[in-house]
């Protein structure tokens, strides 16, 4: 089987060695890269063709394109073009199939081709596998996890040493685990377009990326770290989205949250991912892997390619496409909360509904406490009601949903 790697970067770097080693048996044609003689290296063989224009790629005679490049566009239409074109696609772009996927699985199964996309999530970790071949036959009806492993790296060295944020960011940096610009990650963006692919796949509900309440794990700080050692807790980015009960809905969120030591969500450390899957009849299903980085993902990339070149074709995952199902906000639960100068922070958080339970020790002017079971967005209006009548700055404070 043929293939032709789009993008030439950690990634694509990556499932080039494997492809050239011989240990998969595929041959590997073409590599696409703009400015492509900046990337050339010696350890490619001279029969592959290095390009920087992309019709060459689609007029060769490649049986499968590998898109690595990342983002909406050229990626999303060169998708499509080669599916169109008939030639399968493996890519690692969560952000197409998050947001096309649906109607590009359509498009290849009318084109009698494959659209894999394992690496678009998790990393490693075999979750769209998983739901397609080991849980296809029951109804699940949440899932959740740490689906990026650049926070997992960043909150869990933080947890673990006196490193400042800053510092273990420069060293998710150095070793390939984070972007040059990390802002998807730690903003929860790339969360977020993972956690839609899980809903559609393993839940059957298309819900647009946008709309899924999202929160960065900027902020978090060594005060958060002190507190969680003092709950029983650790600090993970949690990625969670379930059915509601009694209606066709769901409720999706992405963002910093102290769980608790014994769960299963905080059992992962450094670039490691986690997915835990609920069933009706399987119960609870636990996938965990390494989710950031060159290698990692690229095994999951050459595993959609052996699938392909072994001749199995993976049914569409996807629910028909057409119009989102509308997302809604979590439940009520324990909240821990860091504000800084709110002298009156407690009482306007009762005043509004909601109790603090129970107050951390104070370090300096910030003040620490948890609060009753409430909604996320009750503590953050709360806040935000108390910042704009104290004059404290609502953008410091730090708002933790405690889960089990």
């Amino acid at each position: 089987m043929r293939v032709a790697i789009l993008g030439f970067g950690t990634v694509g770097q990556s499932v080039a060695k494997i492809l050239v080693s011989g240990r998969s048996g595929l041959q590997l044609m073409r590599v696409f890269n703009r400015n492509v003689e900046r990337k050339q290296v010696e350890w490619i063989p001279d029969a592959v063709d290095w390009t920087e224009k992309i019709d060459e790629v689609f007029a060769s005679d490649v049986d499968v394109v590998v898109e690595l490049i990342g983002g909406l566009d050229p990626a999303g239409p060169w998708i499509q073009r080669a599916l169109m074109e008939g030639k399968s696609v493996v890519t690692a772009n969560k952000q197409v199939i998050a947001n096309d996927g649906a109607r590009l699985s359509e498009l290849a199964v009318a084109k009698g081709v494959c659209l894999n996309f394992e690496a678009a999530v998790a990393g490693v970790v075999p979750i769209i596998s998983s739901i397609r071949n080991g849980l296809v036959a029951d109804n699940l009806h949440r899932i959740r996890g740490v689906l990026n492993g650049t926070c997992n790296f960043l909150l869990t060295t933080m947890g673990a040493s006196e490193a400042s944020f800053d510092e273990v960011l420069a060293d998710a940096q150095e070793r390939g685990y984070a972007e040059a610009d990390p802002s998807a990650d730690l903003d929860g963006v790339d969360a977020q377009a993972k956690l839609s692919i899980l809903s559609a796949i393993g839940l059957k509900r298309l819900i647009d990326p946008n709309e899924i309440a999202c929160r960065s794990i900027r902020g978090v700080g060594r005060l958060d770290f002190e507190a969680a050692g003092l709950l029983g807790c650790g600090i993970r980015q949690v990625s969670t989205v379930e059915l509601t009960e009694g209606v066709d809905g769901v409720r999706a969120e992405v963002g910093p949250a102290m769980v608790e030591l014994g769960s299963r969500v905080a059992q992962v450390s450094g670039n490691e991912n986690v997915v835990v899957v609920d069933g009706i009849s399987c119960g609870e299903v636990t996938l965990i892997g390494q989710g950031a980085g060159g290698d990692p993902t690229a095994v999951a990339i050459v595993s959609d390619l052996l699938a392909i070149a072994s001749g199995t074709r993976a049914p569409n995952l996807f629910p028909s496409s057409g119009p989102s199902h509308q997302v809604g906000t979590m439940g009520k639960r324990l909240h821990y909360v860091r504000v800084t100068g709110a002298q009156s922070a407690a009482r306007i958080l009762s005043g509004l509904g909601v109790e603090a339970t129970r107050t951390l020790k104070d370090a300096g002017d910030q003040v620490r406490f948890v609060t009753g079971r409430c909604t996320t967005e009750a503590v953050e209006s709360a806040l935000k009601s108390s910042a704009s009548t104290s004059g404290d700055r609502a953008e410091n404070d730090v708002v933790l949903p405690i889960i089990d």
